[in-house]
């Protein structure tokens, strides 16, 4: 008889991706557990004494395929290290400096990441305040080829550390040797570093993401984030890599913006760019032109609506999904010149002027838009400039009132999703009268409204946003978070919309409230309709 077992690897694989307790199976047998091994987690954090001490004692003795360490931190402390543990306990005299030496946490953390090069795919370390040359101990060093797929180093930020509690003069010998016996890394896939420290080892750096660009051949992913002082390091390595790349996401400083502009990324798809404050901006539709398989791009930062006019809304013809984060004001004359555009998110602030404040396109399907809009002068012509849009959301719009949800609601019928997040306290905010005209979106399939004021102040307000227009909608997934007046028969009337299949209720009604609505509802429902789903969480 033909058993599970008979599967081949590739499909028991698939299998077990949709287990959720997959640790539960590696009991099963030898080849499951091998299987496995992929799926599983390490995730170790150091971040409090308990932790610590757990940590110290513990012996890991089966295999891991990811690897988590947070918080290792090499300074000295009121912890005694000296007394918490067992490891600690026994560590040799010279190791111990002023009762209260972190080095041998250190060393348990290296034993982990030694014990498990030969098999991890995925390792993220968090560093505390350590020297930056430190890591490369962190680093494979086995004779054979390492399995490491993905790599995450992060720096945290070292400001309230007085410099003589900076332990940093023991892991020299260690950080020399690591980075001398770096083994080849051929399946090296991606690679993030975080370091927004004040202060730090730029020589080091530089080593880093030298061995890496000699070492790791197969990088397609680089996600960067730094200060100013290790900028050029960053640099470095994007352009040692930038043939190959097809994720970027870096911080372009004015000191080597016209060098990184004329780099050419042939093979990006996903490319994220935080310009620190840039004045000029050279040449950015070459820069574009040059990236040709760009799909998603996002920019944050830019003071220059030229980079918009000239480079990406002229040049960057395959750009699917488009993002643009700032406080400036974001021109959109001359979006329609992106063709391809199916979905674009604004987390800023548009131009006063309408026929610039609008974005126009014909192949536009989704709209988010987040605190950066005119008001009416926008929504009233916005079904007119997109005219093909399917989903909307809005955030934080100050500018939004009950107007505007009206000439939402009654010219754009075709949305299908429709998110709002509500302010209740506002000079002129949605109230009920607004909310009324949703029953107009015929063709809605999702809902959401959330609300995350204050309790006790909504409470105060309730008046705003009332459920009159509950029984018109015509939505089958709706998710309401924040409102903590809702009651029995408000949530009936969401529930005998013939459509409703899914029904989630965040931080609504009081306790007693909707564990009464629940009973209620297995009441007065039909027996012959079933039951949509119902998700109930975060009780006021």
């Amino acid at each position: 008889m033909t058993t599970i077992n008979d599967l081949p690897n590739e499909i028991l694989l698939m299998i077990f991706q949709k287990v959720k307790a997959k640790k539960q199976l590696t009991r099963t047998c030898k080849r499951w557990n091998e299987l496995i091994v992929n799926f599983l987690f390490l995730s170790i954090d150091l971040s409090s004494e308990e932790r610590i001490r757990k940590f110290m004692d513990i012996t890991f003795t089966r295999s891991y395929g990811q690897l988590d360490i947070y918080g290792v931190m090499l300074v000295r402390s009121d912890f005694d290290w000296t007394d918490s543990s067992r490891q600690l306990e026994n560590a040799h005299a010279k190791r111990v400096r002023y009762e209260s030496d972190p080095y041998v946490l250190l060393r348990k953390c290296l034993q982990v990441v030694r014990q498990y090069e030969g098999i991890v795919e995925y390792m993220s370390l968090t560093f505390g305040p350590i020297m930056d040359k430190s890591l490369m101990g962190f680093l494979p060093r086995s004779d054979g080829p390492s399995l490491l797929e993905s790599l995450v180093i992060r720096f945290e930020s070292w400001d309230n550390i007085k410099s003589e509690d900076w332990i940093i003069d023991r892991m020299e010998f260690i950080s020399e040797e690591g980075l001398k016996e770096i083994s080849e890394m051929p399946n090296l896939k991606r690679l993030e570093y975080d370091d927004n420290r004040s202060k730090g080892d730029r020589t080091a750096r530089r080593k880093f993401f030298d061995a890496i660009a000699r070492k790791a051949k197969a990088i397609t992913e680089i996600y960067l984030s730094c200060n100013y002082y290790a900028c050029f390091s960053d640099f470095r390595i994007i352009r040692s890599f930038s043939t190959q790349l097809q994720d970027l996401s870096c911080t372009v400083y004015p000191i080597f913006v016209k060098d990184f502009l004329q780099l050419a990324f042939p093979e990006v798809k996903s490319l994220y760019l935080d310009f620190r404050p840039c004045t000029t901006m050279p040449d950015p539709g070459r820069f574009f032109e040059n990236a040709k398989s760009l799909v998603d791009l996002n920019v944050a930062n830019i003071n220059s609506d030229e980079f918009f006019r000239q480079g990406v809304y002229c040049s960057s013809a395959t750009v699917e999904w488009l993002t643009i984060t700032g406080n400036q004001q974001i021109p959109m004359d001359g979006l329609q010149g992106l063709i391809g555009l199916k979905e674009l998110k604004l987390y800023g602030y548009v131009g006063s002027e309408v026929q610039h404040a609008v974005p126009h396109s014909t192949s536009l399907e989704k709209l988010v838009i987040e605190r950066c809009t005119s008001g009416f002068s926008f929504y009233g012509v916005l079904a007119e400039s997109v005219p093909h849009i399917t989903e909307l959301h809005i955030t934080e719009d100050a500018a939004l009132n009950d107007e505007c949800l009206r000439v939402i609601c009654t010219t754009m019928p075709n949305l299908r999703r429709f998110k709002l997040n509500l302010d209740l306290f506002l000079r002129d905010p949605v109230t009920d009268r607004g909310l009324h005209y949703i029953g107009n979106l015929r063709q809605l399939e999702y809902l959401s409204l959330e609300c995350f004021d204050d309790a006790d102040l909504i409470m105060g307000r309730n008046d705003l946003i009332g459920f009159c227009w509950a029984p018109l909608l015509w939505a089958s997934e709706i998710h309401l978070n924040g409102f903590p007046m809702i009651n029995v028969q408000n949530v009936l009337d969401f529930l005998l919309n013939p459509n409703l299949q899914s029904l989630s209720l965040e931080q609504c009604g009081r306790n007693v409230n909707m564990i009464e609505t629940v009973r209620k509802i297995k009441q007065l429902m039909a027996v012959s309709r079933p039951l949509p789903h119902l998700e109930i969480a975060d009780f006021w």
